[in-house]
């Protein structure tokens, strides 16, 4: 299956960025084909989802006139040999709530199918946030919530049926909750559509909405992106500076000496000052980004597709850092302390330099990471720190950063 980017949904993504990102919706007609749509997602493979015995009830629930349906409706509690007491969802009792008139709806859909994680992935590399993928399955002529609106922004995608859309403008303010409304509050909506299998929907953060199948079962995924404020990253900023050991203390607040508290605080400050003075704003700003793309459930790791290609590793091999946080201790006897992943070694001092080069950019050739060395060792000392996740491929050709 070809690789999801956002440019398949959003079209052409400058346009997108400067004229309806944040702003207004955008509609995209035919943005799928048809099959390209039921890749993503099929009413035959949520079938198959509902029928496996391990779906637990935070991935699904059901809403029925507008309102949500209590999980005990829709599940049981099962004991596996040796294990304790858990619920599942029972998938006879999700059929007849279905059959009712109930809108069942998929959370965290790229947790258990591939087709939507690598969906993910596509919206992570763009916006370096936490990215969710929720489905909605709607009986034919129903509901599905009441009018509401989302404290992220979301992406439709119509992949079975037909769907018909409210849309009205944001209320003032950004909002952080998810807030329904009724009809006297919303008025007429500014936006009123029909959406078919393969079109494409962008809500910006806050817009209330309602949608309600039509004459088919309607089926259709919701992406959703939750942005990271400036509180949001300059906490992140400030978490990773403070994890230095300069800043382990204990103090005694509660003492009869708050003067000397007071003091030790301030020094404090004017260290986290002086650390925050010394920050490249373009390196964290690309940390903050990578930590954006790598958090828990943002892609596919292919991590065992990475292990493997490992022992393909030729000296020509351009690697470069990867985002896992190394660190890299004092010289000692010509050798350097590295603390990674709870894992501590000692490597050559020419390594622990060229590992200090990588971090502002770069790629050196995996025969080229020990100099003065055989080649051979140094290719088995690059397969080690890539197994350890301190290095990975570059796509670029190897340019030699060490010296």
């Amino acid at each position: 299956m070809k690789d999801w980017t956002l440019e398949e949904l959003v079209g052409d993504t400058t346009s997108f960025f400067s004229q309806h990102f944040g702003e207004r919706p955008l509609l995209r007609r035919g943005a799928l084909d048809a099959s390209r749509a039921r890749e993503l997602l099929s009413v035959r493979r949520l079938d198959d989802l509902v029928a496996m015995e391990a779906v637990r009830p935070a991935y699904l629930r059901v809403a029925r006139n507008g309102q949500g349906v209590s999980s005990k409706a829709y599940t049981r509690v099962v004991s596996e040999p040796g294990t304790a007491l858990t619920e599942t969802v029972v998938p006879e009792q999700v059929y007849e709530l279905f059959r009712s008139g109930g809108t069942v709806t998929w959370n965290y859909l790229h947790h258990f199918l591939p087709s939507a994680r690598h969906l993910v992935e596509a919206f992570t590399r763009a916006f370096a946030a936490p990215v969710d993928t929720v489905a909605f399955l709607t009986p034919a002529g129903r509901d599905g919530y009441a009018a509401h609106h989302d404290p992220v922004d979301v992406f439709v995608v119509q992949t079975e049926g037909t769907k018909d859309w409210r849309i009205w403008q944001p209320p003032a303010g950004r909002r952080s909750d998810s807030i329904t409304y009724s009809a006297e509050q919303l008025g007429e909506p500014t936006l009123q559509t029909t959406l078919h299998p393969g079109d494409v929907l962008y809500l910006p953060y806050g817009t209330p909405h309602a949608a309600a199948a039509g004459e088919q079962v309607s089926l259709h995924v919701s992406v959703t992106v939750a942005l990271r404020g400036w509180r949001d990253l300059l906490r992140e900023t400030v978490d990773t500076l403070v994890a230095d050991e300069a800043f382990d203390g204990f103090p005694h607040l509660g003492g009869d000496n708050p003067e000397q508290a007071a003091a030790a605080l301030t020094e404090m400050i004017a260290l986290l000052r002086d650390r925050l003075a010394a920050l490249a704003p373009a390196a964290e700003t690309v940390r903050l980004a990578d930590a954006g793309r790598n958090h828990g459930g943002a892609g596919r790791t292919r991590e065992f597709q990475r292990l493997a290609e490992l022992a393909q590793l030729t000296p020509e091999a351009p690697l470069r850092r990867s985002s896992v946080p190394v660190e890299i201790g004092p010289s000692d006897g010509g050798r350097t302390r590295l603390s990674v992943n709870g894992h501590t070694l000692a490597v050559p001092d020419g390594i622990a330099r060229t590992l200090r080069r990588l971090e502002t950019g770069g790629s050196v050739a995996a025969g080229e990471l020990l100099k003065d060395a055989a080649v051979t060792r140094s290719v088995r000392a690059a397969e080690s720190l890539t197994r350890l996740g301190v290095l990975e491929p570059a796509a670029a050709p190897a340019k030699s950063t060490a010296r």
